[in-house]
């Protein structure tokens, strides 16, 4: 049986998920624009300079701190600008990448030793752009680890399409995690409404005690981090010590310490007008934002927002990057279009 929340908020669906849908592949943009503030308000200082060139996958920013991620290229090119907020790289179009190395024995490395190759991949929490090493390095031992498989807002649906034929590698990396946190329980949380990844996540899960599978009614915002918690646990958020790891995150923590491969794409949801159709797209970091529109055929969109329909943040600047932690652009060519429950509080 599905559960939920009082006071919760059914909305139309719109952020294109289907079972049979796939991830699209964004055209290339001439040049891509790295940030280096992140989300933390850590400032990485470059490592690069005008005149470099770069690969897929060269680190081209880092801090001597523990608390940042370092940044990595996600385009072959040559390096036109460094500023203090960005760098600026030319897309040579060759595609040339920096050769990943796979460990051999995961088993044999330590606590230690995984979060610094957490650290080095340069790996957020996708759903608040935390430092993954910082937040699996706490102190306190989590009761629960909680993966939510998606999100509640009717216009995002990036972490379902990070769940869909994952399930496995997600596990794996999950029963990890749990090692490193040396966690006991662990929750799965999928909205009632994509059974496939339930059923994916049910049939791999039948021999596992230490994690549950719960099925959520799809209602806003039922992916909000205190009413999860809340409705998964029964107690309040400040009650409870929890980390919560999203689908995408878990895949990067896994391919990280399997290859040693570096984060250097994201997947969006592009969605808004109902002329056009939402799809979900695998992105490479530091894409404007306009050619991604481009692509989607928002041509000169009136209105676009970044991050949920309800909450995200509206811009103005279409040539700000694609970062780690962006997880959807929600755009309208007639503003008319932007449904009335925008910035609704629940």
């Amino acid at each position: 049986m599905s559960i939920s929340f009082r006071g919760a908020k059914k909305y139309k669906k719109h952020n294109g998920f289907d079972k049979s849908a796939e991830i699209h592949s964004p055209l290339p943009a001439p040049v891509y624009f790295f940030n280096l503030v992140q989300n933390t308000d850590v400032t990485l200082s470059p490592l690069v300079e005008v005149g470099d060139t770069v690969e897929i996958g060269s680190k081209i920013a880092d801090l001597e701190s523990y608390d940042a991620m370092p940044l990595y290229s996600s385009v072959s090119g040559i390096v036109t600008s460094v500023s203090d907020t960005f760098i600026c790289v030319e897309n040579n179009m060759k595609y040339t990448a920096v050769q990943t190395q796979k460990t051999d024995d995961i088993d044999s490395l330590t606590t230690r030793e995984m979060l610094w190759i957490i650290r080095e991949a340069g790996i957020c929490e996708v759903r608040n752009g935390i430092p993954a090493h910082i937040l699996l390095g706490t102190e306190k031992t989590p009761e629960y680890i909680i993966v939510p498989t998606f999100d509640s807002d009717p216009y995002v649906s990036s972490p379902q399409f990070a769940s869909l034929g994952n399930t496995e590698k997600i596990l794996k990396s999950l029963n990890i995690v749990m090692k490193i946190l040396n966690t006991k329980k662990a929750i799965i949380a999928v909205e009632n409404n994509t059974k496939k990844i339930f059923s994916d996540f049910k049939l791999n899960l039948r021999y596992n005690e230490n994690i549950s599978l719960c099925s959520l009614k799809a209602r806003y915002p039922q992916s909000r981090d205190d009413i999860l918690v809340k409705t998964l646990t029964g107690k309040d958020i400040d009650k409870i010590n929890i980390v919560i790891l999203s689908p995408e995150t878990l895949c990067n923590i896994y391919d990280a310490l399997t290859l040693q491969k570096p984060v250097t794409e994201k997947i969006i949801t592009v969605s808004g007008d109902d002329i056009l159709p939402p799809n979900n797209y695998k992105v490479p970091i530091g894409l404007p934002v306009s050619s991604l529109l481009h692509d989607s055929g928002y041509t000169s969109p009136e209105t676009v927002i970044v991050g949920g329909i309800v909450d995200g943040r509206q811009i103005t600047d279409l040539d700000e990057p694609i970062t780690s932690s962006t997880n959807s652009i929600i755009a309208f060519n007639d503003s008319s279009n932007i449904p009335k429950y925008r910035k609704e509080l629940i």
